[in-house]
């Protein structure tokens, strides 16, 4: 038999237990092995040393515990699944709305524009609102000084009254 071609069988994973036999063997025999294969000669006889048995009933146990947990991916409850879905998109929806709004140019009407050409003419119209606010601030003042002494007179009447 073709050694070479065995061994690519082997490490491929193709070979049947018979050519493993063989193979097995072949390099435990052999004393005068080519110098290209006595690594693969001292990794049959390391297999051989370390033979390990399998219990009787372990493809039964494999076969059961491969089944359960097939089983035990297929029952994932669907909310869940619905939770990381719902989560998943609001989190992209929210992403895009940052986005939009870092990224959004300011409209027009927002931006803020000088209203006058000149410093002098900005001058006058604030002299202006200014004196506006000055008078019908003191024409509240005085509305309440003139209400401040109704109040008075009323104070001193009923303490005349009733002392």
């Amino acid at each position: 038999m073709n050694i070479e071609h065995l061994l690519n069988k082997f490490y491929e994973g193709n070979s049947t237990s018979e050519e493993e036999r063989f193979l097995t063997e072949y390099f435990l025999n052999e004393e005068n092995v080519e110098e290209r294969w006595k690594e693969d000669r001292q990794l049959f006889r390391a297999l051989h040393d370390m033979q390990i048995e399998v219990p009787a009933n372990v493809s039964n146990r494999l076969e059961k515990t491969i089944m359960q947990f097939d089983v035990s991916q297929k029952i994932q409850p669907r909310k869940q699944t619905l939770y990381y879905w719902i989560s998943g998109a609001a989190a992209v929806v929210l992403l895009c709305v940052g986005l939009h709004f870092f990224t959004a140019q300011p409209s027009p009407q927002f931006m803020l524009t000088d209203t006058f050409s000149t410093p002098e003419e900005a001058t006058l119209v604030v002299e202006q609102t200014l004196v506006f606010i000055s008078t019908k601030l003191n024409k509240g003042l005085d509305i309440a000084a003139d209400a401040g002494q109704e109040f008075e007179k009323l104070n001193q009447l009923l303490n005349k009254h009733f002392n």
